[in-house]
């Protein structure tokens, strides 16, 4: 699916062919709100705009902006993958759940890689520091790790890579 970005919002892109416009929606909010164009371009202005709106429609009615969530959904999934999942959490020992949650987790982060909102809506200065074994072993089966920091933690970080003879590098 095409999606838009801004703000850390995403907006969904459709095309209505009988009427020759492109349009979509804010996804993650409570509400519904609409945009269209005629063109990419308008199409993507227009869901600045509606995203912009939004947020003062928020601010100016105490309305929170953001979706709210549970924490719980449901997945189907196999039985195979289902006994394969008891299986790895039983040797962990964690439950199925636990193990669910850290995978998500690990998978959410990578995702957002140096994209995450949370980061880009702080405003803090952010340092990045690459960690890898020095025999090539991996950890997990990634060999190496991205740790996103205070700048002013760097130092602290590399010496602590250090002290486990780990090889820590300051990303560009």
């Amino acid at each position: 699916m095409n999606t838009l970005k801004y703000k850390g919002y995403i907006g969904s892109v459709a095309y209505n062919e009988a009427d020759k416009v492109f349009f979509g929606k804010i996804e993650g909010i409570d509400g519904l709100v609409n945009y269209e164009g005629e063109s990419v371009a308008d199409l993507t202005a227009a869901f600045e705009q509606a995203v912009d709106d939004y947020l003062i429609f928020c601010e100016e009615h105490g309305v929170k902006p953001d979706k709210s969530y549970t924490g719980t959904f449901n997945v189907r999934i196999s039985p195979v993958t289902h006994r394969e999942l008891a299986l790895i959490a039983k040797a962990e020992g964690i439950t199925i759940n636990a193990f669910v949650k850290q995978v998500l987790d690990e998978a959410v982060k990578q995702s957002y890689a140096g994209h995450s909102p949370a980061i880009q809506r702080s405003g803090k200065d952010r340092g990045i520091v690459y960690l890898s074994e020095p025999d090539g072993n991996c950890y997990g089966n990634m060999s190496t790790i991205t740790l996103r920091l205070p700048a002013k933690d760097l130092e602290f970080a590399k010496d602590l890579a250090g002290r486990m003879s780990w090889k820590a590098e300051a990303a560009d």
